[in-house]
């Protein structure tokens, strides 16, 4: 039942967050800027509208490859094939990559609180993360096994790693950011 809400939920979401045509082609130029062929740029658009399905908070697309929660505690950023990896984290955000060596698709944080990764359609895919909060701030990542079970802590200032060889690697499915 849960699972059927849950995609009827997503479902609704992907309607609302649908871009204006004017936003729509606004995109399509950013892509353009950025070097992308009118397919690229519409096979990027393709996977910006799946991630806005699978995203269960409310959210928006805001860039050609960017997409913002609604009150604007998260961001994430998809790759995009030719160009170089986003490997940059802003100061107070955690920001979480499905690749190695902070390349793949991007998730920010910048709100302290618990959040579910399968929310935001990232979970079992943390690969690499910064932690570039303000000093001290410590972040606790969880697996979920029935429960909420403590895998690792991170404190910022700018603490970074990649989990690709560590046990963690495409684990992570909540995480305490603060």
């Amino acid at each position: 039942m849960a699972l059927a809400l849950g995609a009827g939920s997503a479902t609704a979401a992907a309607a609302t967050n649908e871009a204006t045509p004017s936003a729509a082609s606004s995109y399509a130029a950013e892509a353009k800027a950025v070097g992308l062929s009118a397919r690229q740029a519409a096979q990027l658009q393709d996977r910006v509208n799946a991630r806005l399905a699978d995203i269960k908070v409310p959210a928006e697309q805001v860039g050609y490859n960017e997409i913002r929660a609604k009150d604007g505690s998260a961001r994430i950023t998809l790759s995009v094939p030719g160009l170089a990896a986003d490997t940059s984290c802003t100061y107070e955000y955690l920001c979480l990559w499905d690749g190695a060596n902070w390349t793949g698709t991007k998730l920010s944080f910048t709100v302290c609180a618990f959040r579910n990764m399968s929310d935001y359609g990232f979970v079992d895919r943390l690969t690499s993360y910064k932690n570039n909060q303000t000093t001290g701030t410590i972040s606790q990542f969880y697996n979920w096994e029935g429960t909420w079970v403590y895998k690792f802590g991170s404190r910022a200032y700018h603490t970074e790693d990649s989990l690709a060889n560590t046990p963690w690697n495409n684990m992570i499915d909540g995480i305490q950011v603060c």
